[in-house]
């Protein structure tokens, strides 16, 4: 039985992403497959059983018919992490362990998914490092390639992980990186001993949110549009400019959010009619029945969120990396994605599997 832990360096990585894509092609290969999350962080209550959010959603888009217990043995709840800072949170390894020997009986691999990165669950003992060095997990590393520490980080965890290390998959890559990928960072990695089995690029869809997520992450109140909660908006704009200036501003972008001052309603009716996805009203302040009304007509949904527009900027380019890959056309791309970028053949010789 072969296990397969996918992690990380860094949070918002790409792990849902990948391991989605991996377990579909894997299984469309003949394989016969389970999947885990050992120590999951966002909990969801199914069937009176806690499990982790998204762990349960990649176990049920891959129809695998698993448990909750079985799909991620160990949640940190609250009640969890104040027994565990009084070390009284009992051999949770013992129950990660106990999960796995179940779910590999009578299937060819086992897929984890490793928390926010490896050091996740360290407090409790069950961090990445200890985890695929307890069960004898081979080790995917997935992260974005968009800071200057990207190439330290992964020769340190190298030196943590020794031959478990099967190679990482290069995430977020803005097209025009991939000769300096190709000619420089690849071989760089290949003489430390790191495999790249695989690039994905940046990708505008994967990184879009719901206007409903938006809503709820923002704090803010839907005001209209409830029905479009589901709309992904692409980018964002402040709508601070002068309002003679902002149809050609809009002009010809689609699937925006324009994040404007709510004592601005000459700039939310421009961003109506040049094709806004939402309206992000700042300030706690409520637009007047023309603008609901002008948005109901143009079906935009209109939020309005207690925070200035400079805080809300802020907190969007914090939230907006985080956002869950869980709409139907992102787990579309981000297969489409993961199908194209992965060398499945490098990947499956290194875990010993055989290639269809």
């Amino acid at each position: 039985m072969t296990l397969l832990y996918v992690g990380s360096l860094g949070s918002n990585a790409g792990k849902n992403l990948l391991c989605l894509g991996l377990g579909w092609h894997m299984a469309a290969d003949g394989l016969k497959l389970a999947f885990m999350k050992p120590y999951g962080g966002q909990p969801l209550k199914v069937d009176d059983h806690y499990t982790d959010a998204l762990a349960w959603m990649i176990n049920q888009e891959l129809g695998l018919g698993q448990s909750p217990e079985q799909t991620c043995p160990v949640v940190r709840t609250q009640d969890l992490a104040a027994l565990s800072l009084r070390h009284q949170a009992g051999d949770l390894l013992g129950v990660i362990r106990a999960a796995a020997a179940e779910l590999t009986a009578g299937r060819d691999l086992l897929l984890m998914a490793g928390g926010a990165n490896m050091a996740s669950g360290a407090s409790c003992g069950i961090g990445g490092y200890t985890l695929t060095r307890e069960l004898g997990a081979r080790v995917l590393l997935v992260d974005r390639y968009d800071n200057d520490l990207y190439l330290d980080n992964l020769v340190a965890a190298r030196d943590q992980l020794g031959g478990s290390l099967l190679g990482v998959v290069i995430n977020a890559v803005d097209p025009e990186m991939n000769d300096a990928l190709e000619a420089r960072v690849q071989p760089f990695l290949a003489r430390e001993g790191i495999p790249v089995l695989g690039w994905l690029p940046k990708d505008e869809l994967l990184e879009a949110v719901e206007v409903g997520v938006l809503a709820e992450m923002l704090g803010a109140k839907l005001l209209t549009g409830g029905k479009f909660s589901d709309r992904l908006v692409m980018r964002f704009f402040i709508g601070a400019m002068q309002v003679g200036h902002a149809h050609r501003f809009f002009s010809g972008v689609r699937d925006f959010g324009c994040i404007v001052g709510g004592d601005r309603p000459d700039l939310q009716l421009a961003a109506i009619e040049g094709g806004a996805a939402c309206l992000i009203l700042t300030g706690n302040l409520y637009p007047g029945e023309i603008i609901l009304s002008r948005a109901e007509e143009h079906e935009v949904p209109v939020m309005v969120a207690r925070d200035d527009t400079y805080v809300v900027a802020q907190h969007l380019e914090r939230i907006v990396p985080s956002v869950p890959i869980r709409h139907p056309l992102k787990i579309a791309r981000g297969r489409e994605l993961v199908e194209r970028g992965v060398d499945f053949r490098a990947l499956y010789a290194g875990l010993g599997l055989k290639t269809p």
